[in-house]
C-alpha cells in the first residue's frame, strides 16, 4: 500500500508533513523564546545551559557541535552565561588549550526553574493526554524513523 500513491500525492503528503511539523515547531519555539525571556536568557543560553548541565566538563568546542550553530555565536552566549554567574570556565589539567564548562548552582536553579515551568513544555503536558500512551509511543518513533532518512 505505501507504494501505490502517485508522484503527485507524494509530493502533496510530503508538503502536508512539512507545513504540519512547520507549525507545531514554530509554535513551540514561540513559547520557548517566552519563557527564556521571562528568565532573562535567549533560547540558545537556555540550551547551552542544559547541555553542561547534563554533559558537565565538556568542552566549548564539544558544546557547539551537540547545538549545531555557529561557533561564534556559542562563544557570545556562553560569554554571556559566565558573565551571569550560571556556567564556569574551567581550564583542563589534561590539556591546558581546553576549557571545560561546568554550571554553577545559579546556573542548575535557572534550569530546573525553566524545565519545570517552560510553556512548551506545559503546553504539550495540557495537549498530550487526548492521545492514547500507544498513540504518543508512535509519534515518537515516526519522528525518529523520518529523522534517520532526513
Amino acid at each position: 500500500m505505501r507504494g501505490e500513491c502517485s508522484m503527485e500525492d507524494k509530493q502533496r503528503q510530503a508538503i502536508e508533513v512539512y507545513d504540519s511539523f512547520f507549525s507545531v515547531t514554530r509554535q513551540l519555539k514561540k513559547l520557548a523564546y517566552q519563557s527564556a525571556v521571562s528568565l532573562g536568557l535567549t533560547v540558545h543560553q537556555i540550551g547551552i545551559l542544559n547541555s553542561v548541565r547534563t554533559n558537565p566538563g565538556q568542552t566549548q568546542k564539544e558544546v557547539t557541535e551537540r547545538m549545531i550553530f555557529a561557533k561564534s555565536r556559542v562563544s557570545i552566549h556562553i560569554d554571556s552565561l559566565v558573565e551571569k554567574g550560571l556556567v564556569l570556565r574551567q581550564v583542563s589539567e589534561l590539556d591546558r588549550r581546553e576549557t571545560r564548562l561546568t554550571i554553577t548552582p545559579a546556573g542548575e536553579e535557572l534550569c530546573a526553574r525553566y524545565n519545570g515551568e517552560a510553556l512548551p513544555y506545559k503546553a504539550l503536558e495540557s495537549a498530550l493526554p487526548q492521545f492514547s500512551r500507544e498513540e504518543i509511543e508512535s509519534l515518537i518513533l515516526m519522528h525518529q524513523r523520518l529523522l534517520s532518512r532526513l
